[in-house]
């Protein structure tokens, strides 16, 4: 299973009620490490707002084999809740 299948499932199961999707994903690079910016949104009934949604993320720590969730972003747009993941390889 791809680590953005994981990274789905997760979001399933700590934001239940939403219908969650890959909405965006970029190579990220700085000198020292390399990485996915990703960006997944749900329209369709996700129960918590941004700052809820931030505060369940934070808590969680996430468990990506040879991949590590290096910063988590909330914010809601357009009537969508949208999740930006750096997720480096580690």
């Amino acid at each position: 299973m791809t680590f953005q299948k994981r990274l789905l499932r997760e979001l399933d199961r700590l934001l239940p009620d939403g219908q969650w999707r890959v909405a965006q994903e970029r190579p990220w690079f700085s000198l020292t490490f390399s990485g996915v910016q990703m960006t997944f949104t749900t329209t369709s009934g996700c129960a918590y707002d941004a700052q809820k949604a931030a505060a369940v993320l934070e808590a969680h720590e996430f468990t990506l084999p040879g991949q590590i969730v290096a910063d988590i972003a909330v914010e809601e747009a357009d009537g969508e809740l949208r999740v930006l993941l750096l997720v480096l390889e580690g």
